[in-house]
């Protein structure tokens, strides 16, 4: 016989109903009219509001998700007896872990899978599209405070680069394994990539077969991954300038060499060779939070990105919270419940 201990049950044993609101609206955005892509203007942004109901003042974090995600997913319960993000910061807000604050997920996604929060020729204007048009449709809905932008993943990087492209905008960022490094995290996944389109026929071929069945991409870990992968950020890092929709990949798709003129580009973007110009750096410096975390072993290196992230920035003396978890890459809660402490702790403080 088995009887289910009940007593031992704590909070966490399954997610409690959430204190605070959440919905989803729709948003018809006119920066991404006419993108490249033909991918849609109307979008869904998900929101949370603390129990209270009051929002104004409070700190408002922009949440940005990874590759092939939509901020509204993000907002989708976690699966068996797992917290989704929404659900992990209600539950520190009802804790009284960290202080009241609003969250906004805007959809970033596109055809190829993701923008990595980047103005580009080849996707559209999602830069824009979250500074001109997110940030203050969220700051007049709920009259918020000072803003803090975090993210997994390709979300990650992208709160280091909104960050780094806006601190008038931001006065926080925080990154969960976010892309960095990028000769470790991107230059494994060339080698399947040419096998892959060598199969196909070609990037074009590839695409096209891939349109006609989704179900050819299995996954980031798959061959298919590493191909989709390496189309959508040449589409965000090395676009074709004066040729819409149009990109260069950095290396030869038939031989595999490695096209150093077109790596450059996609370099600029790290966020470790960022971190060590003069822009990149004195934005930083005017945060009041800049909090990189990751799990080991993740399977994209994204764990030794931080740690040079980290060790860059120490040897600038630019402050920086760096914690590693134990898990892997989408092992992320642990690393969320750290970021929304620390974030919504820094943005209320009034000092």
């Amino acid at each position: 016989m088995v009887k289910v201990p009940i007593e031992r049950k704590g909070p966490r044993s399954f997610p409690l109903a959430i204190s605070g609101t959440v919905k989803i609206e729709e948003f018809e955005s006119q920066v991404l009219k006419g993108n490249p892509l033909g991918d849609p203007v109307n979008r869904r942004i998900a929101y949370y509001t603390p129990p209270s109901g009051n929002t104004q003042g409070k700190p408002l974090l922009v949440l940005l998700p990874g590759f092939t995600g939509a901020g509204w997913m993000q907002f989708q319960p976690a699966g068996f007896l797992g917290e989704a993000g929404y659900q992990r910061l209600d539950r520190l807000v009802r804790d009284k872990v960290c202080e009241e604050a609003v969250l906004v997920a805007p959809d970033c996604m596109t055809t190829l899978g993701g923008s990595q929060y980047v103005n580009s020729s080849a996707t559209g204007r999602y830069d824009d599209y979250i500074v001109r048009e997110i940030i203050p449709w969220a700051r007049k809905k709920f009259l918020t405070g000072s803003i803090g932008v975090l993210g997994q993943s390709s979300g990650g990087f992208g709160a280091l680069h909104l960050a780094m492209e806006h601190p008038d905008i931001f006065q926080a960022v925080g990154s969960s394994s976010g892309d960095m490094a990028f000769e470790y995290c991107y230059l494994p996944d060339m080698p399947g990539a040419v096998r892959e389109f060598l199969k196909a026929g070609g990037p074009e071929n590839f695409l096209a077969n891939l349109f006609q069945d989704p179900l050819t991409f299995k996954g980031p870990q798959d061959p298919s991954g590493s191909a989709i992968n390496m189309l959508a950020m040449a589409a965000c890092y090395s676009p074709r300038e004066g040729e819409p929709g149009a990109f260069d990949l950095p290396f030869d798709p038939q031989s595999g060499e490695l096209l150093p003129h077109i790596w450059e580009r996609w370099l600029s973007f790290d966020p470790v060779r960022r971190l060590s110009t003069k822009k990149g750096a004195e934005a930083l410096r005017r945060m009041k939070l800049v909090h990189v975390t990751a799990s080991s072993p993740d399977e994209f290196a994204l764990d030794v990105g931080a740690r040079i992230f980290a060790s860059t920035a120490s040897r600038l003396g630019i402050a920086l919270v760096h914690e590693e978890f134990e898990g892997g890459h989408f092992t992320s809660g642990p690393r969320y419940e750290s970021l929304f402490t620390r974030m919504v702790a820094a943005l209320a403080d009034k000092r």
